[in-house]
């Protein structure tokens, strides 16, 4: 997964898109989006201003992708088979905010100067067209458009849909996500967010990233509007940590072996959970629910819980019962099996429909509501992990 932020050189001083562009590199982001065809200024003084731009970019690492149109081709005197000023400013990718529809986006594809062509990811047949005619897929990528205006963003059906085709044609996917810092821009000013799905207008970025990891069809993830907090920037490293962590498996020796065989499968999917603790969970309880390796349903089917067996092989101690001021347990609590049922005792389950509070589990906490969404997502044999907040 790539990581991208947006700057917009009109908006900003060319010392703080400097600091703001290093600020990113450290939390590991690699790619900085653009505006050319939005700047009113001639074509040398563009060609100035983003070279200097693109070198600060490449000085922190990072690779520099910029929105252009024909309009913008004709103001900058570049054609589909000469693309050497966009070369000579540094750019490493053009975004294509509108194609040519013809003979000439394959010509585009094929520069010679190496330049890597992005288009909207909602151009299918203008993109099938050209796959067809024998274009490289691996030059090629879609990005989704931002949406200022509220209610106006992209469906998560939708996206989904647009993304799984592209996944089948092995072109990679963009899309934005958007910081929930005030007084945020982008090319123009926006208070809004500048997001393309309509749904994580609101969210905590770190949710936002959690949503499109589930979803597991997009490769390129970037702040639509700057400047993001460095908080932000924190909680998605936080994530991609986490993401990429290598459980430790300090078990007996079945269990090891039964969990490095789990998580030996690299492409074995992992979702990541916040929780509102009920504030009489017990340490021994948190042990279970946050430090177990991993934790993943065998698919039997049950309609009612997802059910996380083998902690039980492991916490073998007494759990005993909690009483949780509950008549019933319902969708996104998280609940642990205690000594009234010995046997299963230290399954942990995620409770997908409400389900008769017995003596048998006590309540964890639950998924917090702004993340509740996220448990749709959790198919059987795919691992699930709990994020202990401090």
């Amino acid at each position: 997964m790539k990581l991208g932020i947006s700057v917009y050189p009109e908006q900003k001083t060319i010392q703080e898109i400097e600091s703001y562009l290093a600020l990113a590199s450290r939390y590991g982001f690699t790619k900085v989006f653009t505006s050319m065809f939005s700047i009113p200024k001639s074509a040398e003084e563009i060609e100035e201003q983003f070279t200097e731009f693109c070198q600060k970019a490449h000085q922190y690492g990072m690779e520099v992708s910029t929105d252009v149109n024909p309009q913008c081709f004709d103001k900058m005197k570049a054609t589909p088979s000469d693309l050497s000023v966009f070369k000579r400013m540094g750019i490493d990718s053009i975004r294509m905010d509108a194609c040519f529809n013809d003979e000439r986006d394959l010509m585009l594809i094929n520069n010679p100067q190496g330049i890597h062509i992005e288009y909207s990811a909602m151009m299918i047949p203008v993109i099938d067209k050209l796959l067809d005619q024998g274009a490289d897929p691996s030059k090629i990528m879609v990005c989704h458009n931002f949406y200022p205006q509220r209610y106006t963003g992209a469906d998560t059906s939708f996206v989904n849909q647009i993304n799984e085709h592209w996944k089948v044609k092995k072109v990679a996917v963009g899309l934005f996500i958007t910081s929930q810092k005030k007084d945020t821009h982008g090319p123009w000013p926006v208070s809004d967010g500048l997001c393309t799905i309509e749904e994580h207008r609101n969210l905590p970025v770190d949710v936002q990233l959690r949503h499109l990891l589930a979803m597991d069809n997009t490769d390129e993830i970037l702040f639509g509007n700057a400047f993001a907090s460095e908080e932000e920037f924190k909680a998605i490293k936080s994530i991609m940590d986490l993401m990429n962590k290598n459980e430790k498996t300090d078990v007996d020796e079945v269990t090891r072996q039964i969990l490095e065989f789990i998580l030996s499968d690299q492409k074995m999917k992992k979702h990541l959970l916040k929780l509102d603790l009920d504030p009489s969970v017990t340490q021994h309880e948190k042990e279970i629910v946050f430090h177990f390796p991993c934790h993943f349903d065998m698919g039997d089917g049950t309609s009612y819980m997802l059910r996380s067996r083998l902690p039980r092989i492991v916490y073998k101690d007494n759990i005993p019962l909690r009483e949780c001021g509950k008549t019933k347990f319902t969708r996104g609590d998280v609940v642990i099996v205690n000594d009234h049922c010995a046997h299963y005792r230290g399954e942990v389950q995620i409770v997908l429909k409400d389900m008769e509070v017995d003596d048998q589990r006590n309540l964890i906490g639950l998924i917090k509501e702004e993340e509740l969404f996220l448990i749709d997502y959790i198919k059987p044999k795919e691992l699930f992990k709990f994020i202990e907040e401090r």
